[in-house]
Formats: C-alpha cells, sequence, structure tokens
C-alpha cells in the first residue's frame, strides 16, 4: 500500500536549514493500523503530511498502491489526495457556519458528486459514527467527541482507503477519546488502513504496530 524510501525533508535556506526528516525508510501494508509516536517536534506530523501529500519531502521516494507520489503535479497531488486519502485532525477543522451535514458533504462538493447524493450520504455517514440524530446541528451545539466524529465523517466522505489521523484524541477527555480510538479500530477491521499520530503510548498500544520517532528518524517499530 504505502512505501517510503530515505525520505529527507528540510525547512528553510541557507543557514537557517532544518533538517525535520532525516532518511525515513517505511512500509505499511493494506489494512494495516500504524501508530506513530515521538516527542513534540521529533518529525511525526511532518512525515504524516508528506503521506497525506499536503507537503513535499526534499528527498528520497514515496510510492501508493504503485503509483509514484514524489513525481505527481499539484494537480494530480490534489486528485490523489482527494480519491486516496481521508484526513482527521486534532482540532476538528469543522466550519461554525455549516451543519453538520453540510461540514460532512464539503469533500463531495469539491469531487463534483450532485446536491442530491451530497446529502443523502452526508446522512448515511453521519449515522456511521453513530450521529444520525445531529444532522442539522451547528458545531457550536456539539461537544467535543460530537465534532471528531463530524469530522471523521466527512474524512470517510469520498470512500478513501487510507486514513490519515493526527492526534485525533489530542482535544478530547479519555472516554471521548476512547470511543474515537474505538471508531477507528472498527473502520480499520472493515479494510481501511489506518495511519495515526499520537502522543499517548496507551492509544498506540491499540495499534497493530507502533513506529516511533525521535530527531526525525525511526528509532524503533513493535508489533
Amino acid at each position: 500500500m504505502i512505501e517510503m524510501k530515505e525520505i529527507v525533508k528540510h525547512y528553510g535556506k541557507g543557514d537557517n536549514v532544518t533538517e525535520a526528516l532525516k532518511g525515513i525508510s517505511l512500509r505499511i501494508e493494506n489494512g494495516e493500523f500504524t501508530a506513530i509516536t515521538g516527542h513534540s517536534g521529533c518529525g511525526k506530523s511532518t512525515l504524516l503530511n508528506i503521506l497525506g501529500g499536503m507537503d513535499r519531502q526534499t528527498k528520497g521516494e514515496y510510492f501508493c498502491d504503485g503509483e509514484d507520489v514524489s513525481g505527481m503535479s499539484e494537480r494530480e497531488l490534489a486528485k490523489f489526495r482527494n480519491s486516496h486519502i481521508g484526513f482527521v485532525f486534532q482540532a476538528f477543522h469543522l466550519a461554525g457556519e455549516l451543519t453538520a451535514a453540510e461540514n460532512v458533504a464539503l469533500p463531495l462538493g469539491y469531487a463534483g458528486v450532485g446536491a442530491k447524493e451530497r446529502k443523502e450520504r452526508a446522512k448515511v455517514l453521519l449515522d456511521r459514527v453513530g450521529l444520525a440524530e445531529k444532522y442539522k446541528a451547528y458545531p457550536a451545539k456539539l461537544s467535543g467527541g460530537e465534532m471528531q466524529r463530524v469530522a471523521i465523517a466527512r474524512a470517510l466522505a469520498n470512500h478513501p482507503r487510507i486514513l490519515l489521523a493526527d492526534e485525533p484524541t489530542g482535544n478530547l477527555d479519555h472516554e471521548n477519546g476512547e470511543k474515537i480510538m474505538a471508531l477507528l479500530r472498527e473502520l480499520n477491521k472493515e479494510g481501511m488502513t489506518v495511519v495515526m499520530v499520537t502522543h499517548d503510548l496507551e492509544l498506540a498500544a491499540m495499534a497493530d504496530r507502533c513506529i516511533h520517532m525521535a530527531d526525525g528518524s525511526i528509532i524503533a517499530q513493535k508489533n
């Protein structure tokens, strides 16, 4: 599914260059649940952004489903993101002026899906994450756990094969964090590849494999 070879990422120029990733090589199989852990600033979110096509590496190769992501144009990369990958973030990133259903339907609009189908699919997805009754609710009326479930429903809108989650429980209490993890595990059991960045080792232990990073490098892997 995913293969990275000697991925290097630099930020800055001249004497102010920061090496965020230092030759990362990894392989993630189809249907695997992988957790990436490490202290703040270790490079785990940078790695996730490159996996999701939101950032590009300075050096190295990245293949997904046999496609050379490294060689894609910006247009090809945008199409790749929209068709292959769903994103879930710590801060939810919901549009406050839109209802839960409208937030879920946003990626469908970008994909050219018609209005009727967008509404129908949003209802199905909200029901899938246990929020059928919140269809018309605005984010301000939702709890943190509910907002994250809306965000997950939105991430699933275009039927991605890969779900990337950056600290998905970071803004939630323990109970809601466990509910989100249970949902991610359920999606994974249905065949979705999940890659999650987290600082919580207890949550990371729920994944099939844990990759631990430090100072821009992978220093340990545990199944």
